[in-house]
């Protein structure tokens, strides 16, 4: 394993507590918000690099992530593959600078456990939307709060209160939510419990 700081960077400031499907998100005159958003996320996971080479290398993916939010907002839409494209890129900086964040003060414990609950929670918002699980403007707070929930336990290997989350996640949707959307009330909490537990079996195996 290696330090994924510029990686996680990027996919925390892309997908976590955003969609990149949104028409807010696409819009120009909302962009500073965003900016706001990346720079503060960028800072938090490279505050200790921003010396010698490796703040080159946070500047110039500061820039590289500000290109493809620019690129966005001209086509005014997301595309799947290419956003998987665009992980791609990040993840291979990360591999290919990976010597120079050797001295980060975030363990590569705590960056791939990030990775994971990002993957388990909003990401998955965003494959839902990309397949039409949910609409594309669609908020996903409470399956998203699921899914965090079961990747928590499952992690901890608490698995009585796996079985306790996706209980209570089913039964808040049936009680409390108006329009009830029964294919993610079946795909969030498998999807949270698979991504989960192959997570699980990823950081057994590397840690």
């Amino acid at each position: 394993m290696f330090p994924i700081n510029i990686f996680l960077s990027h996919f925390v400031s892309d997908y976590a507590f955003t969609n990149v499907y949104s028409e807010k998100f696409l819009d120009k005159s909302d962009y500073y918000k965003h900016i706001i958003w990346f720079l503060l996320v960028f800072l938090a996971f490279n505050f200790d690099m921003l010396n010698g080479w490796a703040a080159l290398v946070v500047i110039g993916s500061l820039l590289l992530h500000t290109g493809i939010d620019i690129y966005r907002i001209k086509k005014q839409k997301a595309n799947f593959y290419i956003e998987l494209i665009f992980l791609g890129i990040f993840f291979l900086i990360s591999y290919v600078f990976r010597n120079l964040f050797l001295n980060s003060f975030l363990s590569n414990v705590f960056q791939l456990y990030i990775v994971g609950m990002v993957v388990a929670t909003s990401f998955g918002s965003f494959l839902f939307r990309t397949f039409n699980v949910l609409k594309k403007e669609e908020k996903d707070t409470i399956g998203a709060s699921e899914r965090l929930a079961i990747f928590i336990f499952i992690l901890a290997q608490q698995y009585l209160w796996v079985l306790i989350a996706i209980g209570a996640g089913i039964a808040y949707k049936l009680l409390f939510v108006k329009e009830k959307n029964f294919k993610e009330m079946i795909f969030s909490p498998t999807y949270a419990i698979i991504t989960s537990l192959l997570w699980l079996i990823l950081m057994l195996g590397i840690f």
